[in-house]
């Protein structure tokens, strides 16, 4: 076999393991990760797989935060689990078109819902940015 065929193969098989990994079942998540995301557990193999993938994500970096940042993110997931996926479209539609607007609108248009929604914080962070989506 010709050695420039084996490398082009190597270098195939290197890429395709590269990729991120596939969607998860329940019970192949740590148990650590299936705490932190109990809320979603009855309908986890439902979810999109890019979700899933988010959600991991935020559970493997859960330990490493400060307690207030812990019940922020147990917070977050039970009300994302809470939601219909018309209202997960229909929240992530209005993310996405906050994230498009000058910094200066955001920070109205986010100040405005805290003033219509009891002006609770809302698990933002220190400041009033949306959080930057990986």
């Amino acid at each position: 076999m010709d050695y420039r065929y084996q490398l082009i193969c190597a270098l195939c098989a290197g890429a395709f393991l590269a990729l991120p990994a596939a969607a998860a079942d329940w019970q192949s998540l740590t148990p650590q990760q299936r705490s932190v995301l109990s809320p979603l557990a009855n309908q986890w193999n439902n979810l999109p797989s890019d979700d899933q993938e988010r959600f991991v994500r935020m559970a493997d970096r859960y330990p490493q935060l400060p307690p207030d940042k812990q019940n922020r993110v147990r917070e977050r997931i039970g009300r994302w689990a809470d939601l219909s996926p018309e209202q997960r479209v229909r929240a992530r539609d209005n993310y996405r078109r906050l994230r498009e607007l000058p910094p200066e609108q955001q920070r109205a248009v986010i100040e405005r819902y805290r003033r219509e929604h009891g002006g609770g914080h809302h698990g933002r962070d220190d400041d009033d940015r949306p959080p930057k989506r990986k």
